[in-house]
């Protein structure tokens, strides 16, 4: 149906979530492959993989970076407000907060925007109300109005 050159791109938070849930899939599987074949020899199976401190799961985990973000706005709205600056500082980050979500999310190539003006053409969605069909309807009722190519 696509080439892979034409699938959208994975946001970084959901490729290292994949990730991390390939990583544990595999780790399942060495571990049920190890109990149903006796090993004589541990160095075969650390020489494989290196072991996974803690902390690498942790730093890896996809929910880390949101986590540290938030607990940055928090503690920089308490800051704030202690010094009496607290709304404005809420009503700064509102932007940011947007500017943010936007940036997380791209468009795939051939998926079209809620807004006309931003698609190739001006290219509409289907079942999009117009100010000319408005006009068609008030004119000739609302059975006269059809899809226009």
């Amino acid at each position: 149906m696509s080439d892979s050159s034409d699938q959208e791109e994975i946001p970084p938070h959901l490729a290292r979530y994949r990730e991390y849930k390939r990583k544990q899939e595999l780790r399942k599987q060495k571990k049920s492959a190890n109990k149903s074949q006796p090993t004589t020899s541990t160095t075969s199976d650390s020489s494989s993989e290196p072991p996974t401190s803690t902390v690498d799961r942790l730093i890896n985990h996809p929910l880390t970076i949101p986590f540290l973000k938030l607990t940055l706005w928090i503690s920089l709205l308490l800051f704030f407000a202690h010094h009496q600056f607290g709304s404005v500082f809420f009503l700064l980050s509102i932007p940011v907060f947007v500017w943010q979500s936007m940036e997380e999310y791209k468009r795939g190539p051939r998926e079209l925007s809620a807004y006309s003006v931003f698609n190739k053409n001006m290219e509409r969605l289907d079942g999009t109300f117009t100010s000319e069909q408005w006009e068609r309807e008030l004119k000739y009722g609302p059975a006269a109005v059809r899809k226009q190519d």
